[in-house]
Order: structure tokens, then sequence, then C-alpha cells
């Protein structure tokens, strides 16, 4: 389960990578969320925050309102953390596929090829960029391309 000691109807933010991380990446971004979230405050009160990186390329972040609602400031302290990697998380026209253990990253237009070449279908499963708190991110990570933002620019 995804961030299990967290509630479902916890917020969460999506970071989909540019690139699969590499161990060094991922240990230094683990290494720093590790740190901003255990001391992560709004306001002056302690969040009740966690993460999880999946794939090896998407972060999500995700915060228990019912115990303290983030501030703006807070919030900002997660997107310059992000915005600080050596890897970009902040293209969003990229989709991930989950494939063999990791992800495919896949920008709209390979996409919209290996959908016309037949290498993907309406049916193959990609990872849903637009979960809002973990109860979606928990039960609907994953969806058909049919059932994705991107679907209608892919078959075009």
């Amino acid at each position: 389960m995804i961030i299990p000691n967290l509630p479902k109807e916890s917020r969460v933010w999506f970071f989909g990578a540019s690139k699969i991380l590499d161990n060094v990446e991922g240990n230094l971004l683990q290494k720093e969320l590790n740190s901003l979230l255990s001391n992560w405050k709004s306001h002056g009160t302690m969040l009740s925050a966690g993460f999880e990186i999946i794939h090896e390329s998407i972060v999500l972040v995700a915060v228990d309102q019912s115990v303290e609602n983030p501030s703006g400031c807070s919030i900002d302290k997660v997107f310059k953390l992000m915005k600080a990697q050596s890897v970009e998380f902040f293209n969003r026209n990229l989709i991930w596929r989950p494939y063999c253990n990791t992800t495919e990253i896949h920008t709209i237009e390979s996409f919209k090829e290996a959908f016309q070449n037949g290498e993907i279908r309406e049916d193959s499963l990609v990872i849903n960029s637009m979960v809002e708190n973990l109860e979606q991110a928990r039960n609907h990570l994953y969806l058909p391309l049919n059932k994705h933002w991107a679907f209608n620019k892919i078959v075009k």
C-alpha cells in the first residue's frame, strides 16, 4: 500500500521525473525528502506527512490535512526541494507507463507514435498523474490509456 501510515483522505502531490532515477539520484532524493518531511511544519505545527518513490521515477508526497493543513509556505518547501533536483520533475506533458518493474517515460508525441505502431493499446496501463489524495493513489494510480487525460491527444 502507498504511504500506509496516512489516511486515505490525505492530500497528494504527484511529481513525475523526466527520466528513471539512478541509484545516486534516488538515494539523495530519498534522504532530502526524509529530512524535510521529518521536520515539516505549517505555522509552527508539525505536519503528518510521508512520501513514496514508485517505479524509480514517480514521487508521491502526502500530508494528513486532518492533523494540520499545510500552508502555502510549507508546500513551497516541497516544490523548492523538487525543483532543486538534478532531474526535471515539472514537465506536465510526459506520460509514465509501468513496464517490467520500472517505467517507460514518454512525451505525448512518442506515446502517440507507439500507439499508432500498435505497441500501446487503449487498454494499456499508464500512470495517473492526476491523483489528488491517497485513496486515488492507492486505487487508481494505474489506468487504462482510454481513461487517462492524454487519451484524446494520443488518438488524434
